[in-house]
């Protein structure tokens, strides 16, 4: 009676938590997952997953590499036969993709392969190409990265010389190091892969260019004549997916299977360059790939939230007095105090991804009539917000796990996996940093241009993400308005804020670039560039720590920008009411005031905060903490997300967590029998008394 006078129901607790919230909950799943009859879809198709031998998670745990592999395939070709035989739309299997959640060799088939041939083929190869992708007659991959580059494609040594007498290229693998390495799927399962190789004619080389090349044959499974293939070995994690390696020994392919949507070789050997407006072209995939990792951010942190949120506030710790029920840990400001802002990036980047994915659509239209104007801009923000939003997303699922304590390092926390298999995202498809310094680049040379031709009296105006650089000038003049914490809860104080810092470090980007330029002239190290900026060489890399901060003081600026924006307009549309949307105002203040708090040098640095302004912001932070606990939960099941795609003893619905981890637990294959696999080949024959009664532990 003791015990059960203060022990709570897990679940219990999770339904009081529901209770607590201020705002409509399913009005805002309505909001974020596009409307009621999409959530109800969803449920019918995890029944439909659920009833499927290959949609089964019970043992997902615990799979061996092997396993992983063969399974997360099966689950692929399940849902592709789903959409064969007319049960599910096609919108239904990229669904099911999702909540299956089983990477595996096909990920870069649909993730790149195709959107490649629809990017940069003319509508010949598209033609020739498309069909066999769509119905799985072929399996692509896409092979840029080598053993000795990955980010710096101009770097790239496999080669693709034409030969005119033959109408073919002849793909070479001239190095240890040109060897491809990383394409997902390349390894056991593709059986075409578009291949990144530098184009040379007659001796001259053109730089990388894109080519189709078939990797096996299509009866027996095996490599084709001059290739060598195979998967690179387990990884930290992602191990469904099989990444492999692949080098060429002078493989010819056809004149026509060199991508020439935009660039092409004539039969004669004539290089025909695409047009000045469009010669980066190519980089279009790799924006529509970054714009979607933006998008998979937010969807990814929600689950580690999710969980980490509804365990924490079932998970009780420590009684404040004798006889008194133990406290949630929730309630403990350390555990808000990480799981809230958690909670704000994460819709900050759901909202970003989605502002994300409709510009990349513009660009699209835009493209289809030969207008690329918008693509450099569109290049540095997807490069700049992919680093931003993917860092985010790896350091949150982690501290979401820290906060579950010990039965977050369990596996069937589903947070483990859940990092193993996203933290990738950091080095893939362009290293962070690099892809920071490709928006600092940007940034920089455009804040130059504005600056030089504003003094040759022909204003450069700047468009895009980066239009608030037009008013650098007077924005270093500008200081901080905050008179009290709440002038913090405000959006514009908080935005004026991350506006200048951005602003100051832009400037400071600038001077430190045009300082390393000319130290680096005046050392011999490199001549003066004309302009008087040095982007690359000894000047460039003793910058770019500047730079790097540059692209993220720019990305959070935007995406919390972009935050705010999309809540007026969702309140102004009426599709949020104004009790909700004052809840995620509070949470785009607390996204800003964290940031701020955690900074605060930032901006104490050149006077545009006072100590007692920064003060004022750490004390917002505190009080945003406290007045969004109540709505912690509500918070997370607006995701929407379901028990089948969480996969989590801990994130379960109904909080039921601990009957959960037991039988999940007793699930695992170390389990199958009561003796346990060691017993009769090790334990055994060592426990046991021999001759004389004497065990083999004792003659030790």
């Amino acid at each position: 009676k003791l015990i059960a006078s203060i022990v709570m129901d897990p679940r219990e607790d999770l339904a009081a938590e529901r209770r607590r919230c201020e705002f409509d909950v399913p009005k805002l799943q309505d909001l974020l997952c596009g409307g009621r009859d999409k959530l109800e879809r969803r449920a019918q198709l995890v029944d439909l997953l659920q009833k499927s031998g290959w949609g089964d998670k019970s043992k997902r745990h615990s799979l061996s590499r092997e396993e992983e592999y063969v399974g997360a395939l099966k689950g692929a070709f399940g849902i592709w036969e789903k959409l064969q035989d007319g049960s599910v739309t096609l919108d239904d299997g990229i669904i099911m993709r999702s909540l299956l959640d089983f990477p595996g060799g096909l990920e870069l088939h649909i993730g790149m392969f195709i959107p490649t041939i629809r990017a940069q083929g003319t509508p010949e190869q598209q033609a020739k190409w498309l069909p066999p992708s769509y119905n799985l007659k072929i399996v692509g991959t896409y092979a840029q990265t080598e053993l000795g580059h990955g980010t710096f494609v101009r770097g790239l040594e496999t080669t693709a010389t034409f030969d005119k007498a033959a109408q073919e290229f002849v793909l070479h693998s001239p190095t240890l190091t040109s060897t491809k390495w990383w394409p997902g799927g390349m390894g056991k399962t593709a059986t075409h892969a578009v291949v990144m190789a530098r184009l040379c004619i007659d001796g001259k080389d053109y730089g990388p260019h894109a080519y189709l090349v078939q990797l096996r044959d299509l009866v027996k499974h095996l490599p084709m004549p001059g290739i060598k293939v195979g998967d690179i070995g387990p990884k930290f994690g992602y191990g469904g997916v099989d990444n492999g390696y692949m080098s060429m020994d002078h493989v010819r392919i056809p004149r026509d299977q060199m991508f020439m949507k935009y660039s092409q070789v004539t039969e004669e050997g004539r290089y025909v360059a695409p047009p000045a407006a469009n010669s980066k072209a190519s980089y279009s995939t790799m924006v529509l790939i970054r714009a979607d990792i933006v998008k998979g951010a937010g969807n990814v942190l929600a689950r580690a939230v999710t969980i980490a949120t509804r365990y924490s506030a079932v998970r009780r710790q420590t009684a404040p007095a004798k006889g008194e029920r133990e406290t949630q840990v929730l309630d403990y400001q350390n555990t808000a105090g990480t799981l809230l802002p958690l909670i704000a990036n994460t819709y900050a980047l759901h909202f970003m991804g989605e502002s994300m994915m409709k510009m990349y659509k513009q660009f699209e239209v835009a493209r289809e009539k030969g207008v690329f104007s918008s693509l450099p801009e569109l290049h540095a923000l997807s490069s700049g917000l992919k680093a931003l939003c993917t860092w985010t997303a790896a350091d949150g699922i982690e501290a979401c796990r820290r906060t579950c304590g010990g039965h977050g390092y369990s596996k069937l926390s589903g947070l483990p996996s859940l990092f193993e298999n996203y933290v990738q995202n950091v080095t893939w498809e362009g290293d962070n940093n690099v892809l920071c310094l490709q928006t600092a680049r940007y940034l920089v040379k455009t804040l130059v241009l504005a600056r030089a031709s504003a003094g040759m009296g022909d204003k450069f105006t700047i468009e895009g993400s980066a239009a608030y650089l037009n008013g650098v000038a007077g924005e270093l003049e500008q200081r901080c308005t905050a008179q009290g914490p709440a002038c913090w809860m405000r959006p514009e104080v908080a935005s004026a804020a991350l506006r200048h810092v951005a602003c100051r470090v832009a400037v400071e980007a600038v001077g430190t670039l045009q300082a390393a330029t000319v130290q680096a002239a005046h050392g011999g190290a490199a001549a003066m560039p004309k302009g008087g900026l040095a982007f690359e060489g000894p000047a460039w890399n003793g910058s770019t720590l500047t730079m790097i901060k540059l692209a993220r003081v720019h990305c959070f600026y935007v995406m919390h920008l972009n935050f705010v924006d999309r809540v007026a307009e969702e309140q102004q549309s009426g599709r949020m009411d104004a009790v909700m949307a004052g809840v995620l105002m509070q949470l785009a203040a607390l996204l800003a005031a964290s940031h701020i708090d955690a900074n605060l040098g930032d901006y104490l640095i050149d006077g545009y905060m006072s100590g007692a302004q920064g003060a004022m912001a750490r004390e917002a932070h505190l009080q945003l903490l406290r007045e969004l606990r109540p709505n912690a939960v509500g918070l997370v099941d607006a995701f929407a997300l379901e028990d089948y795609l969480l996969n989590s003893a801990l994130g379960r619905a109904d909080g039921d967590v601990y009957r959960a981890l037991l039988e999940m637990a007793k699930a695992s294959p170390l389990n199958a029998t009561e003796e346990g696999p060691a017993w009769e080949g090790v334990l055994k024959p060592a426990m046991t008394q021999g001759p004389g009664g004497v065990t083999a532990l004792s003659r030790l």
